[in-house]
């Protein structure tokens, strides 16, 4: 083979494979654009998908709220009805217990005086609850006398007696009082319905419905019963001092749990601000919380909401009695429980001791209410 020849057969082999890598080329060329084709209609699919899915979502989160939002609706319906069913029980009841087997005639009128040592020209006071509710302290704070003092009512966690105690009140000043000890219903044989009547409550001229935890069934009996026979009563709550400090030891508890031995300066001296205030957030929980569940218990039982509730202590209302000094912190209601059972016994009977309230720092002292 002469060189021309080997030349052209170089060229010829080099055209070929020239060509052949041509080829190559257009189809990679070909399978990149289908391969980026096919990328663009993945990702188009892709965005399509997960716009339906978002939709999706949205479509679910909306059915969702929707249908927790008619649960709830349900929920809080339910529990209204719920709670007008048990109102309408409740009521159902009470009208069926409310009604005294009969109204007293006046000479059943006059026999309940008897026997009760009704003196005309006094004032007679009945201070009725559950047992343990704490109606003999409260009569000695009112009385101005000591637990243990040989005119102090006996005072216990059960009832002491199933008979209605009598006690007048020790000081020369106070002489025209007189202070009833009322069993609850709980302690004897009389049901709610004939209680107001058996217990002779009628004659009295204001009454005093005491409780320590709970509001009951005949608390509300009594207070029926006092709107009928038109007279004064006043729901008080006992041993507010000692409730306040069980509330605050809880939150005192609940702080030193919470406390942690890396926490920082700043939750540190949260934490003291806190511990500071505890007294103070206590007083004011047990205050709104026992209002707010009295309101709630008047209310389901058709009562007057806006009546008052006392919350007291009877060591407070005792030195407040006999004239001493009584730190603004320690006082709650027992100085208008004073003023107002004085004031509504005045408007209804007779004149009760003169009730003048002077206020001289934390000293109070009025009438024959305050001195010894």
């Amino acid at each position: 083979m002469d060189e021309a020849e080997f030349r052209a057969q170089n060229e010829r082999r080099a055209r070929d494979e020239a060509e052949v890598e041509r080829k190559h080329a257009i189809l990679s060329a070909e399978e990149f654009r289908d391969r980026e084709r096919s990328a663009r209609d993945a990702a188009v699919k892709a965005e399509e998908a997960r716009e339906k899915f978002e939709r999706l979502e949205e479509r679910a989160r909306l059915t969702r709220e929707e249908t927790e939002g008619k649960l709830k609706t349900l929920k809080e319906d339910g529990e209204k009805t719920e709670k007008e069913l048990a109102k309408a029980r409740r009521r159902e009841a009470q009208l069926a217990d409310l009604q005294p087997v009969h109204e007293p005639t006046r000479a059943e009128h006059e026999q309940t005086k008897r026997d009760r040592q009704y003196i005309e020209g006094r004032l007679h006071l009945a201070i009725a609850g559950m047992a343990g509710s704490g109606k003999s302290s409260l009569i000695n704070a009112f009385r101005g006398v000591s637990k243990g003092t040989a005119s102090a009512a006996a005072t216990g966690v059960v009832e002491t007696t199933r008979v209605i105690g009598r006690y007048e009140d020790p000081h020369p000043d106070r002489s025209k009082f007189v202070w009833y000890d009322i069993p609850g219903a709980g302690t004897t044989n009389v049901s709610n319905s004939n209680y107001f009547i058996t217990q002779g409550l009628y004659i009295f001229d204001a009454i005093i419905t005491l409780f320590d935890s709970r509001f009951v069934d005949t608390d509300i009996t009594i207070l029926e019963n006092c709107k009928k026979f038109n007279i004064p009563a006043f729901i008080v709550r006992s041993k507010s001092d000692e409730h306040i400090k069980a509330i605050a030891d809880e939150m005192r508890e609940a702080l030193d749990e919470d406390e942690s031995e890396d926490e920082d300066d700043v939750r540190s001296k949260d934490r003291e601000a806190r511990r500071t205030r505890i007294d103070a957030d206590a007083r004011e929980e047990y205050i709104s919380v026992t209002r707010r569940n009295v309101k709630e218990n008047l209310q389901n039982a058709g009562l007057d909401d806006q009546q008052r509730v006392y919350l007291i202590s009877r060591r407070t209302l005792l030195r407040i009695v006999r004239g001493k000094h009584v730190a603004p912190t320690k006082l709650i209601d027992e100085y208008e429980l004073i003023k107002d059972v004085m004031a509504a016994i005045k408007e209804r009977r007779i004149d009760p001791p003169p009730f003048k309230p002077e206020r001289s720092g934390s000293y109070f002292s009025w009438g024959g209410w305050g001195r010894r």
